[in-house]
């Protein structure tokens, strides 16, 4: 069971990655990562996943035969409401 500030920090970490939070929480969340190996551990693995995802999504296309199909269900979608 993770301490309740630890807690509070990972539900916020995207916002804080994003910088949505406000400047108060900004700072509070700089502060925990600084003072907390597990949490900063917790962001740093998270970004460099990310940072391969983004990677590798960047190399990838859809084919057009997809691509079609999707815009087609989101049209369809879009007309039914």
């Amino acid at each position: 069971m993770l301490p309740p500030e630890c807690e509070t920090a990972l539900q916020q970490l995207d916002a804080f990655r994003r910088g949505e939070l406000a400047a108060e929480e900004m700072a509070s969340m700089r502060g925990h990562l600084e003072a907390c190996r597990r949490c900063l551990a917790f962001k740093q693995h998270e970004e460099a996943f990310l940072d391969r995802l983004l990677t590798a999504a960047q190399s990838c296309t859809c084919p057009d035969e997809l691509r079609t199909t999707i815009y087609q269900m989101i049209a369809k979608e879009s007309r039914d409401n």
